[in-house]
């Protein structure tokens, strides 16, 4: 029998309405953070300032960089992630551009360099922001780091997310979604000590690497 048209209207309304429903919940599942294989969780800084959003198999971590607001890592995987806050303030006359810049010259005289690309014009948590993928060498071993520029009005934040070269590929995704997951949940309270020449992160050891003959916290 077929239906009177006001009535597949309704079907048709009730049927649009359950799929919105549906999407919304499969949203909250997630969190509203990055769609991030096997679930995610959200990290706080101590300060309840920042968050960073990475996939429930992550772990915390307190060693990857000393200036570090939030760290995190997947040891298994070979992927690392930290976040670095500086104020504004101390550089007032920079625009993100120059800031991006002068920490991507001190970087360069850090690191075994193989290959730089960036920039990168790309937004995070609604801000503008520039990205560089950089090769280098650590203590002979061979790391790929996607470094974001983020700026926001009371910071300059620096996203570091990296892998081994070997598995760069792979964890690719993933370290693209925990930069871009990043949150200020409030304006600065008091100015968090600037990272100035930033020890940045050291790669993680390679399986056959011996960790010991590897400075974890002082490579980038």
């Amino acid at each position: 029998m077929t239906l009177p048209i006001t009535n597949r209207r309704v079907r048709l309304v009730r049927g649009l309405v359950l799929l919105l429903v549906l999407a919304a919940l499969a949203a909250c599942d997630r969190g509203g953070g990055p769609d991030l294989p096997g679930g995610s969780k959200t990290l706080t800084s101590a300060d309840g300032a920042l968050q960073l959003r990475v996939p429930a198999s992550w772990s915390e971590q307190t060693d990857l960089n000393p200036a570090a607001a939030l760290q995190a890592a997947d040891l298994d995987d070979e992927a690392y992630a930290v976040l670095i806050e500086d104020p504004r303030e101390p550089f007032k006359s920079m625009d993100l551009g120059k800031f991006a810049d002068t920490e991507m010259q001190k970087l360069v005289t850090r690191v075994g360099l193989a290959n730089l690309t960036g920039p990168e014009l790309v937004e995070v948590d609604g801000n503008q922001a520039v990205q560089y993928q950089i090769k280098g060498f650590h203590n002979e071993v061979e790391v790929v780091y996607l470094y974001t520029f983020v700026e926001t009005p009371d910071r300059f934040l620096k996203v570091v997310t990296w892998s081994l070269a070997d598995r760069f590929d792979d964890n690719r995704p993933v370290l693209e979604e925990v930069t871009t997951s990043v949150r200020q949940l409030k304006p600065l309270d008091a100015s968090p000590t600037p990272s100035g020449a930033d020890p940045g992160v050291a790669p993680p050891p390679a399986a056959t690497v011996d960790p010991n003959q590897i400075d974890r916290g002082g490579g980038l």
